[in-house]
């Protein structure tokens, strides 16, 4: 038995699926079959059982996961530990991004890790808020930034700030919105958000606790997406002030003056790896930028 095979192993277990595995571990699908049957012909065990719905783990296979699981952090200690004796802070920071980088100051970011952590080389992923959160669960992050709604369980995470976020339209729609009740805007076309969100909760709420339900004529699941679609005249939305605060600038989108909603934007480690240099040296230059007024 290899430690490849147990990485492998643990990715098939928490990914369900063999493309998406392999995608994870940079190898082929072949390499990845390989790799478990290897484990299942050494020890005589079958880990996994093949469905239409993807790879199930098997009764023992779900023990098996467990220790393998522990072995992964073993080594990450390990790994910890030599990295702490060298001294420099060294290989790749994988870090999500769910919106745009000069809102989540990713610039400063960088420069900050540049001067205090030369070593250190990052790659940045930009993907939904749902995404980061299960990825640095998986390990497939260092670290990323993400919105919720309360503290996340699943990961740690420290609260950045509460976003505002602003009901907008398009500009053409000020007389319809100005004067508008909630009762008023559920009527209206709205584009909505994918049931993950933190948008979409936060809007839900919004609606329900009135006794309202909104009009929902499609769903995206981009920023820009929802953007595009309001300035063509789709509907509304909900969008962070400063973008709604420029769509208003340039005579794009016209914000509802009548309220608006805030969602927590957090920076998020996985729980296991509070001692990993790399995640350390993340959170030291993200809170050194974020406290920077």
């Amino acid at each position: 038995m290899e430690l490849y095979q147990i990485k492998t192993f643990v990715a098939v277990a928490e990914e369900g699926n063999m493309t998406r595995a392999a995608k994870r571990l940079h190898a082929s699908q072949s390499t990845i079959s390989l790799h478990i049957k290897s484990l299942e012909e050494e020890f005589d065990v079958r880990l996994f059982l093949r469905t239409p719905k993807g790879m199930q783990t098997t009764a023992e296979g779900k023990v098996l996961l467990e220790k393998a699981c522990v072995v992964l952090e073993s080594v990450d200690t390990f790994e910890n530990e030599a990295r702490r004796f060298k001294g420099e802070i060294s290989g790749v920071a994988r870090l999500g991004l769910q919106t745009s980088p000069i809102y989540l100051k990713t610039p400063q970011l960088i420069k900050c890790i540049k001067e205090k952590f030369s070593a250190l080389s990052v790659h940045l992923v930009q993907i939904p808020t749902w995404t980061i959160r299960s990825d640095i669960a998986a390990r497939k992050l260092d670290g990323g930034f993400f919105y919720a709604n309360c503290a996340p369980e699943e990961v740690d995470g420290i609260l950045l700030e509460n976003t505002i976020l602003n009901v907008v339209g398009p500009a053409s729609w000020q007389d319809r919105m100005e004067n508008a009740s909630w009762e008023e805007l559920a009527k209206l076309p709205w584009i909505w958000t994918p049931d993950e969100c933190s948008f979409n909760v936060k809007l839900e709420e919004a609606f329900s606790s009135r006794g309202l339900e909104a009009t929902k004529v499609m769903i995206a699941d981009s920023e820009d997406t929802h953007n595009a679609l309001v300035r063509s005249e789709n509907g509304l939305t909900v969008m962070r002030h400063d973008e709604a605060d420029d769509g208003v600038k340039n005579s794009s989108l016209y914000i509802w003056p009548g309220g608006h909603i805030e969602v927590g934007l957090y920076f998020g480690f996985n729980k296991k790896k509070k001692s990993d240099p790399i995640v350390l040296s993340l959170l030291e230059c993200v809170e050194k930028v974020w406290n920077e007024k």
